[in-house]
């Protein structure tokens, strides 16, 4: 009697455990992609895989992404054990300059990891480099004139076409070499263009903010806006 009870207990008890540790568990080979260097407006695309490493169906719940990057589930949401997923990240460059990383959340029914992390990173290139990216003319006279220069140049490797140069101010005049804008002068890869900038202070303002903008034709962002400010005295 005392040997069938022992049994019985032991039978339980290894059925309780065996089903206390059944659980799906999410792996992933690679979480991490680094896409190097491109250009502002080219699109990066990456497939992530994914496996149900554990004994019980694997469920999707969700998928989120950090502003600038979006992901979708290329897959089935429902995973059996051994079940392999995959999830596509896709990044548009058009806003971005620079070091860029970006992550992505994997929500599913793992009891241990809930919520998984993926990234994507790389550096964002300009087209066409501004330098320097803005103007600061510190401390000028009203009604007194004064000037600097900004120089683009096209980093790129297909030709741009530049329109005419404008200012947001009428105290702003901006000049640039008629040769360099309009639908016949191309601005190749390599070229450099220089700005000329003038501003020129009304009487009675403290500071003075304002934008060069320069008409770009093909890029994604249609124009150039080059930050001009400065702090005004009598």
């Amino acid at each position: 009697m005392r040997t069938t009870l022992c049994f019985v207990i032991f039978v339980v008890l290894f059925l309780s455990g065996s089903l206390s540790f059944a659980a799906p568990v999410l792996q992933a080979n690679e979480s991490k992609y680094d896409f190097g260097e491109v250009f502002q407006g080219e699109k990066v695309r990456h497939v992530f895989e994914f496996v149900n490493e554990g004994d019980e169906t694997l469920q999707i719940e969700r998928v989120r992404s950090s502003c600038g990057c979006t992901a979708v589930l290329v897959s089935e949401k429902s995973l059996p054990p051994g079940g392999k997923g995959e999830l596509q990240a896709n990044f548009d460059s058009t806003r971005f300059r620079g070091s860029v990383s970006k992550t992505i959340y994997l929500y599913s029914n793992d009891p241990v990891r809930p919520v998984m992390q993926f990234y994507i990173k790389g550096k964002v290139l300009e087209t066409v480099a501004v330098k320097p990216a803005q103007i600061h003319f510190g401390k000028v006279v009203a009604e007194k004139s004064v000037t600097s220069t900004v120089v683009l140049r096209n980093q790129g490797e297909k030709p741009l076409s530049l329109g005419k140069p404008y200012s947001t101010a009428t105290e702003l005049v901006v000049k640039m070499p008629e040769a360099s804008f309009g639908p016949e002068a191309s601005f190749d890869s390599g070229d450099e263009v220089t700005l000329e900038l003038q501003l020129t202070p009304k009487p009675g303002q403290v500071r003075f903010s304002g934008y060069v903008l320069v008409p770009v034709e093909g890029l994604p962002k249609k124009e150039l806006r080059i930050p001009v400010y400065a702090t005004i005295s009598d």
